[in-house]
C-alpha cells in the first residue's frame, strides 16, 4: 500500500517534517493492517518498533483479559511504543484493535535510529515530538489516576 502524504502529515510523530524529510522515511517504515480484536502488543514482551495509527482506533490495556484496565483509546495520527526507541525495555501495556481495521505504520528501532543519523534533523524533529508525546500521555494517567484516588 502506498502512503500519501496527506496521511503522514496527520500523524503527530511528524509534526514539523517537510514534505521531502516525510517522503524520505516513508521506506524506513512498514505498513500492516489489523482487524478488531487483533492483539497488536503484548505486555512484558520485548519489543523494538514504534507504531503510528494513519487509521482505525486501538486500545492500551493493562492486560489482555475482559476486566483489565484501559488506559486510553488511540486513534489515527497518534503513537504507541515510542519507550522502545528510547530504553528497547519490555511493553509496560497490551494493544489491541479495537476498530473494524487500523492501518499502522511501524518503524524497527536500528531501522530508524541509522535513518536518524544520516537525517538528524529528522531525528530531532521526531525526539521532540515523541517526548512532547510521552508528557502527555503521562499527564493523562496521572489526571485518571487521581479521579481513581479521589
Amino acid at each position: 500500500m502506498g502512503i500519501s502524504l496527506s496521511a503522514l502529515r496527520a500523524i503527530e510523530l511528524f509534526a514539523g517534517l517537510t514534505e521531502d524529510e516525510l517522503k524520505a522515511i516513508v521506506d524506513v517504515g512498514k505498513t500492516t493492517t489489523y482487524r478488531q480484536g487483533d492483539v497488536i502488543l503484548r505486555k512484558g514482551e520485548q519489543s523494538t518498533e514504534v507504531y503510528l495509527l494513519l487509521g482505525g482506533q486501538v486500545e492500551v490495556v493493562s492486560e489482555l483479559s475482559e476486566d483489565a484496565t484501559s488506559y486510553i483509546i488511540l486513534g489515527a495520527g497518534q503513537s504507541f511504543g515510542e519507550m522502545a526507541l528510547l530504553d528497547a525495555g519490555p511493553r509496560s501495556a497490551a494493544i489491541r484493535c479495537v476498530s473494524p481495521k487500523a492501518e499502522i505504520f511501524s518503524f524497527g528501532r536500528d531501522d530508524l535510529l541509522t535513518f536518524w543519523e544520516s537525517h538528524c534533523e529528522v531525528g530531532y524533529k521526531m525526539l521532540f515530538n515523541i517526548a512532547r508525546d510521552l508528557g502527555f500521555k503521562l499527564r493523562i494517567r496521572n489526571l485518571k489516576q487521581e479521579m481513581e484516588g479521589a
